[in-house]
């Protein structure tokens, strides 16, 4: 992988038209925040993570969506990790940089891991525009520094769910996360995002950073599969040891290019 290079990726599954997209793209320097939302927001996909080499092991690492910088992105971590592997078949783990927050991805049989640091969440009374806006739905309701979990009684009310978009922009809370337990799988989820362009993110590794914790203590699990049930859809698989959550996932590869100096 050159400098200037940019990478499409489908992360969180292996196959075209599924998961969710993002560019990866390698520069000398990740200090023009202009430069680089600028450039996230002509490629217009959900994520484009920019990456500085350090070393052959590790990599400073941003993450913009069209409107703005993410302060988390799990996906975009899984397709960074993934391009670096492609491109060195002898590296096997690396760690990105993104302020005091490392995150480790490695090469696994099964696709690429990522382990980060859990995010907690606490339960509070859910509040009235949840209620409306989730159409009734809400069993119980979680506040964190990432995203609120909104907990659902069954999985087809997080699959049938269609949000009261007004309704939830009542409230300033950047993004829900509504899950319940699953079918074909330990747990279920979708990400709603009332304030930005994509209202749906399609497979979101931040949210299952919160989730994994969240069910983790409620099944009695420490390895667990997860399934979102996006348009797109996504499906991973979380474990949670030593305070540590660890995603693993398929990712496909499926463009590249170059910036024209």
């Amino acid at each position: 992988m050159n400098r200037g290079d940019f990478i499409l990726v489908n992360a969180f599954t292996g196959h075209l038209a599924k998961g969710n997209q993002c560019c990866v793209l390698l520069l000398d320097d990740l200090a023009d925040s202009q430069r680089l939302q600028d450039l996230a927001a002509d490629f217009n996909l959900p994520a484009t993570s920019f990456i500085r080499r350090m070393d052959a092991h590790n990599y400073q690492v941003r993450w913009f969506a069209p409107e703005g910088e993410i302060n988390l992105c799990g996906h975009g971590t899984i397709a960074a990790s993934a391009v670096l592997f492609e491109a060195d078949p002898s590296i096997d783990e690396i760690s990105f940089h993104y302020g005091e927050v490392i995150l480790l991805g490695k090469r696994e049989v099964s696709g690429v891991a990522i382990t980060g640091t859990p995010i907690p969440s606490a339960e509070v009374e859910i509040p009235s525009h949840v209620l409306t806006g989730f159409k009734g739905k809400a069993a119980a309701y979680y506040t964190s520094s990432n995203k609120d979990i909104v907990l659902f009684e069954n999985a087809d009310d997080v699959c049938s769910m269609n949000p009261d978009w007004n309704a939830l922009r009542k409230s300033n809370t950047f993004a829900y996360v509504v899950t319940a337990t699953g079918d074909d799988s330990d747990f279920v989820s979708r990400v709603f995002l009332p304030y930005v362009s994509f209202l749906e993110d399609q497979a979101t590794g931040s949210a299952h950073m919160l989730l994994t914790p969240f069910w983790s203590e409620r099944l009695a699990k420490n390895e667990m599969k997860a399934h979102q049930l996006s348009k797109r859809g996504g499906r991973m698989s979380c474990g949670y040891h030593d305070n540590l959550v660890t995603l693993t996932a398929e990712t496909l590869i499926f463009g590249q290019e170059s910036l024209i100096p």
